[in-house]
């Protein structure tokens, strides 16, 4: 995870609360759409040539992150994000790489991990066979600071408040993050294929969650779903808490099962890195959604906003985010200042289920997500409209990017079954194509704004 650090950028104003922020993982192919281990010096040009610029390594050596400026308007920090991105592409081209922006590849390769100690670990806990899903997998995560006063920003650290409205805040918008997970990633979804197999519609929420709930045990996070899989709610700061502490006591139970000898406070500077859910509170303070497809810039924006503004009104208003009846037949209604969701049993082994593998050809997560779209439509502000359109589209068509890929890929002569690598090698690059032309409209949008 890599956020700039505000201080770094000076602004005649002090920073407000409320921030957001992003951050995406991408891919490199070369120029014949196969996968290629070249970010080291990706990453090395780049800061060459912009030193302020966040990009970091990632677990393998042929994926790349990049942050951004965490602002408190959304289009300021998207567009510093995507401007990033953009002299990342132009830097690719030239050293004539490809940026592969899809959840997954589509078709079968080994990817090349790191030997990092905090890697190696990971390693030596999920074991080699398992561990290497985290390179063959791109994520988007969207970032929301936590309500004022209950982090310690000095400390880094949470401050359990009795009796408080903003802890209150806290836990409700934890809750709604989780709620909101099923509709979030079939929005996003881009992966139809894993290691040229069609898995799911979103192949890589179920390669790397797992578990029993999403039917996959081959998963990396399968055998940890404390750890890395969609958690249930938390109705008490109290429980946060516990849930925080027993979550870094099973993976320091489980460093020590491999390696007696290492120093985790060393590996780990905060008790807040040591998990990988979904939804997860982190040592900068923000409340990161982490479960979704990387995708086209325009819809990873477009859904940024909708969850910044629902965000936004649950801190602000102090909406009471509650799993009741109500919530299962007309989830996401907001009456008398409460905002109703369906028990997270159903969010957790149902929506999440269907929703990975099933997408709007079911009807019931289709009707979640709808009815998610028109409330958080409801409450963002008109001068986004226009960036909304990618999402609106599809809502309105009931179709994905998974579905225009698996649609792409049946045209390129692929039925079922299996996809051959020259086919997974030629629809990657004309995905890749497609970035470039998104990505300047999308960057047109928001200076507008």
């Amino acid at each position: 995870m890599h956020l700039k650090n505000p201080k770094a950028k000076k602004t005649k104003k002090p920073l407000k609360r409320s921030l957001t922020g992003f951050e995406i993982e991408l891919m490199l192919l070369n120029n014949k759409g196969h996968v290629i281990n070249k970010a080291d010096k990706v990453i090395r040009v780049v800061k060459k040539a912009n030193p302020d610029l966040p990009i970091i390594k990632e677990c393998a050596k042929n994926m790349i992150e990049l942050g951004c400026y965490p602002d408190v308007r959304t289009y300021s920090s998207a567009l510093d994000l995507l401007r990033g991105l953009q002299q990342v592409h132009r830097i690719a081209k030239k050293l004539d790489l490809n940026l592969h922006f899809i959840g997954t590849y589509p078709g079968k390769f080994d990817p090349a991990m790191r030997k990092d100690p905090n890697y190696n670990i990971k390693k030596q806990i999920f074991g080699p066979e398992r561990f290497v899903i985290a390179g063959r997998c791109i994520g988007f995560h969207s970032h929301y600071t936590l309500p004022k006063a209950v982090y310690d920003h000095k400390n880094k650290r949470l401050r359990l408040m009795i009796n408080s409205k903003l802890k209150r805040s806290m836990l409700n918008s934890y809750n709604f993050e989780i709620a909101v997970d099923p509709a979030l990633t079939l929005l996003l979804q881009s992966s139809p294929f894993y290691q040229g197999m069609p898995i799911a519609k979103d192949s890589r929420v179920v390669v790397y969650r797992g578990g029993k709930k999403l039917k996959y045990m081959e998963g990396l996070y399968a055998k940890l779903q404390q750890i890395g899989g969609l958690q249930p709610y938390k109705q008490t700061g109290y429980d946060l808490f516990h849930t925080i502490d027993r979550k870094v006591e099973r993976w320091k139970r489980e460093i020590r099962k491999v390696d007696k000898e290492v120093n985790i406070d060393k590996m780990y500077k905060n008790k807040l890195d040591m998990n990988w859910n979904p939804v997860k509170i982190n040592a900068h303070g923000t409340l990161e959604q982490r479960g979704m497809d990387m995708n086209y810039p325009s819809h990873l924006i477009a859904v940024s906003v909708l969850l910044k503004f629902c965000l936004k009104k649950i801190q602000r208003e102090f909406i009471e985010v509650l799993p009741t009846d109500i919530g299962v037949e007309e989830p996401f209604k907001l009456e008398n200042n409460i905002l109703h969701i369906p028990p997270h049993s159903i969010v957790r082994n149902r929506l999440q289920y269907h929703s990975a593998y099933h997408g709007f050809e079911n009807k019931q997560v289709a009707d979640y997500t709808k009815r998610f779209y028109k409330f958080a439509k409801s409450i963002t502000s008109k001068y986004y409209n226009k960036i909304l359109k990618p999402i609106n589209d599809i809502v309105n068509e009931e179709r994905t990017v998974s579905d225009k890929i698996i649609t792409r890929a049946r045209r390129m002569g692929w039925e079922k079954g299996y996809l051959d690598k020259p086919t997974a090698a030629e629809l990657a690059l004309k995905l890749s194509s497609t970035l470039e032309s998104d990505l300047k409209n999308t960057i047109v949008l928001l200076e507008k704004i």
